[in-house]
C-alpha cells in the first residue's frame, strides 16, 4: 500500500474524530469530511484511545471486511453524546471527579441510507434522574452515576435508549485546534467575558481572526458579556449555537488540508486521547467507510425546544415542549419523516381569484401531518368582474404557484409540499432569516402563495371549487373577504409556534 493511501487513511480516523469527539462538545452542530479507504482488524474489540494510533501504521494499510460487520443486525445506531465540564479545586486544579455534562445529545446513525443526525439535550433541563427518588437538571445524570445513567435518564426522558456512548473532556477543543495550528473564522460581531473561576477569556474582534485554541473555546462558548458591559449581537443560544456550527466546519476543513503522515498521526491520537467511549477502533474505522461521502449539509441537526422557569429548587431551569420535543425525537431519532410536518408553521395565500381555494389547500395540508397554518389574505377580484373604474386596481391571477421557506427545520419541506400539491414546477426558494443587529432572528415560515396551476389540478371550473373539493370553511374565502381558516390550530391572533 502506497504512501498516499495510508495518508488518507489516517485522515479517515481523524474524520471520525470530528465528527464523534469534536462535536460531543460543541452538541448543536455535527460535520465531518469522512472519505477514503477502511481498515478493519477481525475480532478487534479494543476500546478507542487505548494504544497510540501512531503504532498502527501498518495495521491502517491493510482493508479486511465488510464496514457492517460491526454493527449486525443494525440499520441504524444511537449515540449519546456527552460533554463534561472541568472541575477547579480552591488551589486552582482541575478534576473531573463528579463533573456535570455540558453538552448531551443523540448522535443517531441510519446505517443502511447513510444519513446522520443529531438531537440536542438542553443542559438544563428538568427531568427525573434514572435510580434515584429526586429530579434535577439532566446535566447531573452523568455525575451522579457516569454514562449508564445518563443513558437511563435520557432514555426516561425521550423514549430513546442509545445503543453507545462517547464521553470528551471540554478540553479537547482547544487541544484539536492546537493540534490543528489553529483555525480561521469570521468573528461577525465583538465578545468580550472573563471567568476567572471557570477558566475563560474571551476577547474577540470583528473581522477574519486565526483562533488559537483557548480562543476557539471561547468562540463557541460565549454566551454573554461580563455583568454590567454592553450586550452584544452574539448574545444568546441561537448564536451561540451558530458559532459552534462555524468552527467545527472550520476544524473539518483544517483537517482536510493535512498531508503529512506527522501531522495527522498527532492529531488522530489528541482525539483518541480525550475521549472515553464503548465503541471500538475497529467501530470507529467501520462507521468512517459507511460514511466517507457524506457531506456537512446533509446532516440534520434540531436542539430540543422548550423554555426557562424557575425550577422548585429557586434555580433557573427548563422545560421543554412535549408536544414539539416529541416531534423531533420520532422525526431525527426514529426515522419518521412524517414527524417533520408537526415542525412547519405554513402560511397559506391565495394569489387567484378562486374563493376557498386557500382554504382548500389548508385542510389538505393538515390531513397529511401538518397542524400550524394559517391561511391569509382574500382571493383576488378577476379584472373581468370589475369595472371600469377599478379593474385598474386589480392584479390578475398568479399563474404559478409560489412556495418561500424562511428556514424551518425541514430543509426538504418545499420538495414535500410540491410532491403533495402535486405542483412539481412551482416555484420555490430557501432563504434563511438572519439576525438583526441585536441578534435576534424571526420565526421561520413557509408561505404558499397559491396560483392558478393549483386550480387546474384540484379541477376548478368556471372559478368554482369542485364539489368534492369542499372546505371546512369555504364560505370566508372569496373576493371581498378574508382567506382565513378557522378549523386549525393557528389563527390570525396566534403567531405560529417555532
Amino acid at each position: 500500500m502506497n504512501r498516499t493511501k495510508t495518508i488518507v487513511k489516517r485522515v479517515v480516523l481523524v474524520s471520525v474524530l470530528l465528527i464523534l469527539s469534536a462535536a460531543l462538545w460543541f452538541g448543536v452542530q455535527v460535520h465531518n469530511a469522512l472519505a477514503g479507504t477502511h481498515h478493519r482488524r477481525p475480532g478487534d474489540t479494543t476500546p478507542a484511545g487505548a494504544t497510540s494510533l501512531s503504532q498502527e501504521i501498518t495495521d491502517l494499510t491493510q482493508i479486511v471486511g465488510d464496514p457492517y460487520q460491526g454493527f449486525p443486525g443494525q440499520d441504524k445506531i444511537v449515540i449519546l453524546g456527552m460533554g463534561i465540564d472541568d472541575n477547579w479545586t480552591d488551589n486552582d486544579q482541575v478534576y473531573t471527579a463528579a463533573a456535570r455534562t455540558d453538552t448531551l445529545f443523540l448522535l443517531t446513525l441510519y446505517l443502511t441510507d447513510h444519513r446522520a443526525t443529531m438531537v440536542s439535550i438542553p443542559r438544563d433541563t428538568f427531568t427525573h434522574i434514572a435510580g434515584t427518588k429526586y429530579s434535577t437538571k439532566i446535566n447531573s445524570a452523568y455525575s451522579t452515576g457516569g454514562p449508564q445513567r445518563a443513558i437511563a435518564t435520557v432514555a426516561e426522558l425521550t423514549g430513546v435508549k442509545a445503543d453507545h456512548y462517547m464521553v470528551i473532556n471540554i478540553d479537547a477543543t482547544k487541544k484539536m485546534v492546537d493540534a490543528l495550528g489553529g483555525v480561521d473564522v469570521e468573528v461577525e460581531h465583538e465578545m468580550h467575558y472573563h471567568d476567572k473561576w471557570g477558566h475563560l477569556d474571551i476577547d474577540l474582534l470583528p473581522g477574519q481572526q486565526h483562533l488559537t485554541g483557548a480562543q476557539a473555546v471561547g468562540f463557541a462558548r460565549y454566551r454573554h458579556p461580563d455583568a454590567g458591559a454592553k450586550a452584544s449581537a452574539e448574545d444568546g443560544d441561537e448564536r451561540r449555537m451558530y458559532r459552534q456550527h462555524v468552527l467545527l466546519r472550520a476544524m473539518v476543513g483544517k483537517a482536510k488540508s493535512f498531508v503529512n503522515l506527522t501531522q495527522i498521526g498527532s492529531l488522530a491520537d489528541v482525539g483518541l486521547s480525550q475521549i472515553h467511549t464503548d465503541l471500538t477502533r475497529a467501530q470507529l474505522l467501520d462507521l468512517a467507510q459507511i460514511y466517507r461521502g457524506i457531506q456537512p449539509e446533509q446532516i440534520q441537526t434540531a436542539s430540543l425546544p422548550g423554555e426557562d422557569f424557575l425550577g422548585p429548587g429557586g434555580g433557573a431551569d427548563y422545560r421543554l415542549y412535549p408536544e414539539q420535543s416529541k416531534a423531533y425525537i420520532d422525526w431525527l431519532v426514529r426515522g419518521d419523516a412524517t414527524a417533520a410536518r408537526r415542525l412547519v408553521p405554513i402560511v397559506v395565500k391565495n394569489n387567484t381569484s378562486v374563493a376557498g381555494l386557500g382554504a382548500h389547500a389548508a385542510d389538505y395540508l393538515r390531513s397529511q401531518g401538518f397542524t400550524d397554518i394559517r391561511v391569509v389574505g382574500g382571493g383576488r377580484s378577476h379584472p373581468r368582474m370589475q369595472t371600469a373604474s377599478t379593474s385598474t386596481d386589480t392584479k390578475p391571477d398568479a399563474a404559478v404557484t409560489q412556495i418561500m421557506d424562511t428556514g424551518v427545520p425541514d430543509s426538504a419541506v418545499n420538495a414535500d409540499l410540491k410532491s403533495l400539491l402535486e405542483l412539481p414546477n412551482a416555484a420555490d426558494q430557501r432563504v434563511p432569516n438572519k439576525p438583526n443587529h441585536v441578534g435576534w432572528t424571526a420565526p421561520s415560515v413557509v408561505t404558499i402563495s397559491l396560483g392558478d396551476d393549483y386550480a387546474n389540478v384540484i379541477g376548478v371550473v368556471d372559478g368554482k371549487l369542485p364539489a368534492s373539493a369542499t372546505t371546512t370553511d369555504s364560505t370566508t374565502d372569496n373576493a371581498a373577504s378574508s382567506d382565513q381558516s378557522t378549523s386549525g390550530p393557528v389563527t390570525n391572533e396566534q403567531a405560529p409556534s417555532q
